[in-house]
């Protein structure tokens, strides 16, 4: 079977910042270049993502809840920060 070919298999997963906030993404399996296996999700949290990779799912899931409370709760992206507009484009300074 050609490599390219080969089925990747995505699950679903949730990050729950609260009981009633809960958000879904997908969650895959892969390996490093070392042959350690690690697990890494994307989650769309209004208008944006969050992306994390852990170890295991358990790990995943700990940090991806995190990092929903961290931009709800805390306003982790309410500031954009600066910004240079070069071309008519803004480039982050950050």
């Amino acid at each position: 079977m050609d490599k390219n070919n080969k089925p990747k298999i995505t699950s679903l997963f949730m990050a729950q910042a609260s009981r009633d906030r809960r958000f879904y993404g997908t969650i895959q399996r892969d390996c490093d270049d070392k042959g350690i296996p690690f697990v890494y999700g994307e989650i769309r949290i209004n208008q944006g993502y969050i992306y994390s990779r852990a170890d295991n799912q358990d790990n995943l899931g700990q940090k991806l809840d995190e990092m929903a409370i961290l931009i709800l709760d805390n306003g982790l992206y309410d500031q954009q920060g600066k910004t240079v507009n070069i071309i008519e484009t803004d480039f982050f300074l950050n």
